[in-house]
């Protein structure tokens, strides 16, 4: 071949090769147990154990920012980019702080206890 030139079959391979979109399904698997164990979190909380309560939502702030940067780097460097973008938005919204925050604004009648 002479030099400066574009190889075809080099491109047909480079195209034809996927990347593993394992850290995508891993970053939407952990999103998706965020979300249950924030769930079971505020059953607790509504059961009148708040001190056990807190503890599970330190947890799980702890892995929804683990799916939220596994879900980051999934998006953007092509592993599993849909995976890993739904993976940070649920991550978002199971996050207990985050979840706070919303309540705070969109509803603060429920939080005056009457």
């Amino acid at each position: 071949m002479q030099r400066n030139t574009v190889d075809p079959r080099a491109l047909e391979r480079s195209a034809r090769r996927r990347r593993n979109p394992i850290v995508g399904k891993i970053a939407l698997g952990l999103a998706v147990v965020s979300a249950a164990v924030d769930a079971s979190a505020f059953a607790v909380f509504m059961g009148g154990d708040t001190t056990f309560a807190f503890g599970i939502c330190f947890v799980v702030v702890f892995l929804t920012l683990i799916a939220a940067v596994l879900g980051f780097i999934a998006a953007v460097g092509s592993f599993g980019r849909w995976y890993g973008a739904v993976g940070v938005v649920l991550a978002f919204f199971a996050n207990p702080v985050i979840l706070i925050v919303l309540l705070v604004v969109l509803a603060p009648e429920a939080l005056a206890g009457t």
